[in-house]
């Protein structure tokens, strides 16, 4: 009987539907259903047209972000929501203005700061040689001449040689203070990143060669130390320096640490256990043994999560056996793991003030010691006291982060879902220093630790070692600018797009994917998921004029990435393909099938349909880090995708989170 009432229902839909259509097509017949249906078709077919007629300037491009952003190629429902944002916008300006007092604020006269990653722009001022003026154009980090030849003067901060040929070298100084400075007045002053280290705890990366690199961090084969392996997550395997387990050793024991997790999506409850087996894979592919892997951490270096977990199984497990060595690629975050390890639980409370910021880094010809803190010995009773403060802090914990989740649910911030932890300490410094200004007082106050002293004799350390860029990146041919656009600030949302044989999807300028071919099953797309920074657009073309779309385009807007003028354009690489192409199998229904990593500019999740073979091949500056990975970071994507726009390629931005029980 049920089977009898759903065959009616169909065959009374279907019938009704050539009703309608008859009418149409018989004016003197039409009911006011049948003009009903006439201008839902209507509707549908004008806003296909309006489609089609969208990209009519752009004959190469079948979809682009940037263009989809101007109000001119937007939809009608975007287009709508456009303008209700609007409206929201000014809106809160009105209030704002009301909200404003009437008085006048006089402007701040100390250190101006950019506001969208808190660089120092006036820093040089800080140099008592600076003769700069405020209006002449230069840029933030200084101007380098590689014609002027290096000084022989140490920096007193890492013992670098002082110079000003390259922005990225160890000790270098803008030639706004270095040029016509004598020696006596080099001995005053320090390096670039001294300077900002100490002053404003912004860590600068530098180049060293891999060579250098070797031969620094090779002293720790002959000691019984642990090494923390740090590994950026948003560009695995390619911040994971290859040749490192031969470096460290065989027997090595380590600590894997995974940072910046909290920029991760969040798909599935359980993501952060699926994060941690992804990454033990990665280590085993790179030829390290899984005995010698103690424990795998995911930390956040920039929110503090994971810190206090990071520093209980470094007490639990490697308690006070020999020293410790913080090694990886560059911008990985072992400055900012160190700066945080130095003010918790992990070093001696008095010696928190005396070790240097600043990191010392090799320099060609020179012997340098690493930047390095005492551990504090994790006695029993210290344990305990650790414990019973995490203890106390836990209810706390809980409650903030219960809040933040219920605040995450109902507004969709993704700074109330993204990860974050607080560190604490349980010992404070009670050692009581000389006044240097006290009359009745002759000695000087303590600014330097001396590691001769009894306390140090028999000290473990923790020593933070320079990084050195991974031979798969392509960082060191973008400009600081651009790599501040390339690193994403916030929680990744995932961008979805359908992709069909013959096309080839952008990921601005420095990345393309090409469909090549589906074979064993006829499907018309698949679902390409891309995780990258917001701020990096995305373009789709066919494949055949994929080359021609990438030259005209290149240095504009629909590709952002790289940008400058001409001669900086005219010396861009631009993109080669792997050798061979990438063969794709669907082992899910409900998952992402596979990875593509495309080096720094981030992944790409392929959802193939099961038990089919998709033919695929990346393009990258110089081929540069490409990589299949399988199983998938984030496999369940797909449930933080908004809907598919109507007549368009791609699905509107989702959240990057989810919550279920």
């Amino acid at each position: 009987m049920f089977l009898l009432r759903q065959s009616v229902k169909t065959s009374f839909k279907f019938n009704f539907k050539n009703y309608l259509r008859f009418c149409v097509s018989d004016p003197s017949r039409q009911s006011p259903d049948a003009r009903l249906y006439e201008n839902i078709v209507s509707q549908r077919q004008n806003e296909w047209k309006f489609a089609q007629e969208r990209y009519s300037k752009h004959p190469l491009i079948v979809y682009s972000t940037k263009l989809e952003e101007q109000v001119e190629f937007m939809s009608y429902r975007r287009l709508r929501s456009y303008m209700h944002k609007e409206e929201l916008k000014e809106k809160r300006k009105l209030r704002a203005l009301q909200k404003k007092p009437l008085f006048f604020e006089p402007p701040f006269n100390g250190m101006e700061h950019d506001e969208s990653n808190n660089f120092p722009i006036d820093w040089m001022e800080d140099f008592e040689f600076y003769e700069g003026n405020k209006d002449t154009n230069h840029s933030p980090y200084g101007t380098a001449d590689p014609r002027i030849s290096p000084s022989d003067v140490p920096c007193s901060g890492c013992g670098a040689h002082l110079h000003c040929t390259q922005t990225t070298l160890p000790g270098f100084i803008p030639v706004e203070i270095f040029k016509g400075r004598s020696k006596k007045e080099l001995q005053t002053i320090i390096c670039q990143r001294c300077h900002f280290l100490k002053s404003y705890n912004i860590a600068l990366d530098i180049e060293i060669t891999a060579d250098s690199y070797v031969e620094t961090i090779s002293r720790i084969k002959d000691e019984h130390a642990l090494a923390i392996v740090i590994v950026d997550l948003l560009d695995f395997p390619c911040s994971i320096w290859p040749g490192l387990r031969d470096v460290l050793g065989h027997k090595r024991p380590l600590f894997v640490v995974g940072n910046k997790v909290d920029l991760l999506p969040r798909d599935h409850n359980n993501y952060l256990n699926h994060v941690k087996d992804c990454l033990k894979d990665q280590m085993l592919q790179c030829g390290f043994d899984t005995l010698n892997i103690k424990q795998i951490c995911l930390i956040s270096a920039k929110t503090g999560y994971g810190i206090e977990e990071l520093i209980t199984q470094l007490h639990k497990i490697w308690a006070y056996k020999g020293d410790v060595y913080l090694v990886g690629c560059t911008n990985v975050g072992k400055s900012s793991l160190f700066n945080i390890l130095l003010n918790s639980d992990y070093c001696r409370p008095e010696a928190t003030d005396l070790v240097r910021r600043a990191t010392t880094c090799p320099w060609p010809g020179t012997t340098l010691q690493m930047l390095k803190f005492p551990i504090y010995r994790p006695s029993e009773i210290r344990v305990y006291q650790r414990f019973r403060r995490l203890s106390s802090e836990r209810e706390q914990k809980r409650a903030e982060n219960s809040l933040r989740r219920h605040q995450a649910r109902k507004t969709g911030d993704t700074k109330s879902a993204r990860l974050e932890g607080v560190v604490g300490r349980t010992f404070v410094n009670n050692v009581d220093t000389s006044d240097a200004f006290a009359m009745s007082s002759g000695t000087k106050p303590i600014v330097t630790l001396n590691e001769k002293d009894r306390l140090y004799r028999e000290a473990k350390w923790c020593y933070d070692t320079p990084g050195v860029i991974h031979p798969e990146q392509f960082t060191d041919i973008l400009t600081p600018k651009e790599l501040q656009i390339l690193t994403p600030t916030d929680m990744i949302v995932p961008r979805g797009v359908r992709l069909k044989p013959g096309m080839s999807i952008f990921l601005a300028g420095l990345a393309r994917l090409d469909f090549i071919e589906c074979k064993y099953v006829d499907i018309d797309w698949v679902k390409v998921i891309v995780f990258s920074s917001l701020q990096l657009p995305l373009v789709v073309t066919q494949t055949e004029n994929a080359a021609k779309t990438y030259q005209e385009y290149l240095g504009t807007e629909v590709l952002g990435l790289p940008f400058g003028d001409k001669a900086r354009l005219t010396r861009w690489c631009g993109l080669q393909s792997s050798k061979e192409s990438i063969q794709l199998v669907g082992k899910y229904q409900d998952a992402i099938s596979s990875d593509i990593v495309l080096s720094s500019a981030g992944w790409v999740g392929l959802r193939v349909p099961y038990a089919s073979e998709c033919v695929f091949k990346a393009w990258t500056p110089r081929a540069l880090g490409i990589y299949v990975r399988s199983p998938p970071l984030i496999p369940y994507a797909e449930r933080l995708l908004g809907k598919r726009i109507r007549n368009s390629l791609a699905y509107n931005l989702g959240k990057p989170f989810i919550y279920k029980k």
